[in-house]
């Protein structure tokens, strides 16, 4: 069964991960647990990078169950801080690239995951991006001049998720809170729109498609660059 999640970086990159969802025992006959799939960069381009996440047993131990949503979202976030720190590459075609699931991302001690520690500003931005990409806004389709200031084809988008609060702070039990303040503080400033828990793009938002665009092009122009060096 596949499982696909639509989000953002920190560093402002646009992904959608496709996953051959559950984790299953490696056909190695090890004690390792595997789970396949494709990150793709989220532009309306061809980049994408192919994935084995390969679950260490500390990791193992430490997940209920191997289909549930926690596990879910420590895959989902393996993946992002992957592409973070530049471990993956993105390419228009290419071989499966292993990325551990490992104990740096599992705190025995506090029983928590930990992908990042956000600061306030990182939180807004992050929410900021996550509504322009995953709303649709980054489509010239989306403009009000193009589609008769209708906005049609703005999406919804989930303010709230834990699968982000983990992502963002996971050892931060105010996370989802913050992520709510820092909707409300960008509808207060016309960026957004809000409906209950979801947000759509509003016009201050749009008016800022340079920005969001720019920071994905020099993300993306920077994970290149690291790759190319360690090609020399």
């Amino acid at each position: 069964m596949d499982k696909l999640f639509t989000g953002v970086t920190l560093h402002g990159m646009p992904v959608r991960i496709e996953l051959q969802w559950p984790f299953h025992p490696s056909e190695g006959g090890s004690d390792w647990y595997v789970l396949h799939g494709t990150l793709h960069l989220n532009d309306g381009g061809p980049l994408h990078a192919d994935l084995a996440l390969n679950l260490a047993q500390t990791v193992r131990e430490a997940l209920p169950l191997l289909d549930g949503d926690l596990a879910f979202w420590v895959a989902i976030n393996t993946a992002r801080k992957g592409l973070d720190e530049k471990q993956l590459q993105l390419l228009k075609s290419g071989k499966r690239q292993p990325l551990p699931v490992s104990s740096r991302c599992y705190s025995i001690r506090h029983r928590h995951f930990t992908f990042a520690s956000a600061t306030p500003e990182q939180v807004e931005d992050f929410v900021a991006r996550k509504v322009f990409w995953e709303s649709g806004a980054w489509s010239p389709a989306s403009s009000p001049l193009a589609r008769g200031g209708e906005g049609s084809e703005r999406h919804a988008v989930l303010i709230a998720d834990p699968c982000d609060a983990q992502y963002l702070g996971a050892a931060d039990p105010n996370m989802l809170d913050k992520l709510t303040v820092a909707a409300k503080d960008l509808a207060g400033r016309g960026m957004i729109e809000l409906e209950g828990g979801h947000a759509r793009a509003g016009d201050g938002l749009l008016a800022r498609r340079e920005e969001f665009v720019a920071a994905k092009d020099h993300a993306l122009e920077e994970l290149h660059l690291k790759h190319a060096y360690e090609r020399a």
